[in-house]
């Protein structure tokens, strides 16, 4: 779409009731931890109720100024530690205006082939056009990494790609500040922030897919078969000295250019069909039913749960299904349910069918485990298992066992006792069960 098309983006449109409002209303929903001052989102109407009109004088006479940004850290995949900003909620309020605003204008020029952060798109669609890319023999990736994006933006060039549209310099100055709060660690504030998009910060994906637009409008330049969600980008190429070719020019312009560094250990060029091809939590397999290649005869690949992600859930419920029950059964079942909810959701018919059965298995034997250990002395044991096959037989001398847990549920009496029907009727959720409700099923 052209550039005409852009409407004015000023300090007046960001501070309209209409769009604090929506703003405000965004906040409260996303909920969120607090920032260096303690604030709740909760108490954000509140505190505007009493304070009416303060900030936005504030914003227009070029007094605000952005509180220091709270450090925190999560744990990645591999084991590293992923840096997390959190601005205050009046911070974060001010962020979600701007945002509102930045994010309605650039969605008239963003690209087709961009998914992350935008209105109305997600993961699946990009897998989607991913796959319609390989349909087409588009079968070489280019899977790219970029080296620490979210840390590395440089400033002076975001503000650059932003000026050229938005003309309101107060914008501009109002996002620079945001981009330079500093960084409050341990309740220690640094100097202000030189270099980077803080992840956590609300214009900080808005920022991200303007710098990597740049990239986008390359790509479509030359006519690339591409699929982009934030900094995950794959490149698809009809063979390898195509990709070879493209990842070198690729490389070029985007350290060149969009002054970013790719990661060279982790930018690789992969035919589809590798196990190390990865997008999204994604992989692309040919070893599909034959009712599956019946039902879609034009595809000869298909989307599949990547096996770090197989082995990332099963870990996450292992500790889960700590037969210990850290919290309570009910919490537990709680978690369970939300966990395989929310992957089957993502997922769905993209996990394969006989892993499914085999992670349930092991799944009902964890519980089985967690309950055997929870019942504890053998009395409550027989009373449980009796509640549960009141036509049992003898029992008391099994749970009597000293049997190690892992071993003594995979006997009759507790197989039988704590059945799958039982386990069910009991509020404990399968992944089989959480794939049927996300697929309407």
């Amino acid at each position: 779409m052209s550039s005409e098309t852009f409407g004015e983006i000023t300090l007046e449109r960001i501070l309209a009731r209409g769009n604090l409002m929506q703003a405000l209303k965004k906040v409260e929903a996303n909920k969120g931890s607090c920032g260096v001052d303690g604030m709740e989102t909760s108490e954000l109407r509140a505190y505007f109720k009493s304070n009416p009109g303060k900030l936005t004088e504030q914003i227009l006479q070029g007094t605000f100024k952005p509180s220091p940004i709270r450090r925190v850290y999560i744990p990645k995949d591999n084991g590293e530690q992923r840096p997390l900003g959190i601005p205050t909620v009046i911070d974060r309020f001010v962020q979600q205006a701007i945002a509102l605003v930045l994010s309605e204008e650039y969605e008239k020029i963003f690209v087709d082939h961009s998914y992350g952060f935008r209105p109305n798109r997600d993961c699946r669609q990009a897998v989607r056009r991913a796959m319609e890319h390989i349909r087409e023999g588009y079968e070489w990736v280019i899977d790219i990494d970029l080296r620490k994006f979210f840390d590395t933006v440089n400033h002076d060039f975001l503000v650059q790609l932003l000026s050229r549209r938005i003309r309101d310099g107060r914008v501009i100055s109002l996002i620079h500040k945001f981009l330079r709060a500093p960084i409050s660690e341990e309740g220690k504030v640094g100097k202000a922030n030189r270099l980077g998009c803080p992840q956590g910060g609300v214009i900080s994906p808005v920022c991200a897919n303007v710098v990597l637009h740049e990239l986008d409008i390359k790509l479509r330049e030359k006519n690339m078969r591409a699929c982009r969600y934030a900094d995950d980008a794959v490149i698809f190429c009809k063979s390898r000295k195509a990709a070879e070719r493209a990842l070198k020019w690729i490389k070029k312009f985007i350290e060149s250019k969009l002054h970013l560094r790719v990661n060279e250990d982790k930018t690789k060029i992969l035919k589809v069909g590798s196990p190390d091809v990865q997008f999204l939590g994604f992989s692309f397999t040919t070893k599909v039913s034959k009712a599956k290649k019946m039902k879609f005869p034009q595809y000869r690949y298909f989307p599949t749960v990547h096996v770090k992600k197989r082995k990332k859930l099963k870990e996450s419920l292992r500790i889960l299904l700590d037969r210990r029950a850290r919290g309570g059964i009910d919490r537990i079942k709680r978690k369970l349910r939300l966990k395989l909810r929310g992957w089957a959701n993502y997922f769905k018919k993209a996990v394969p069918i006989s892993w499914v059965q085999d992670l349930d298995s092991w799944i009902r034997r964890r519980v089985r485990q967690l309950l055997w250990k929870q019942w504890k002395k053998p009395a409550n044991r027989y009373r449980e298992l009796k509640l549960r096959w009141n036509k049992a037989p003898n029992v008391e001398k099994f749970a009597y066992s000293s049997n190690r847990y892992w071993h003594i549920v995979t006997c009759r009496p507790l197989q039988t006792g704590l059945s799958n029907n039982v386990l069910e009727s009991e509020g404990w959720c399968s992944l089989e069960k959480a794939l049927r409700t996300a697929s309407g099923t």
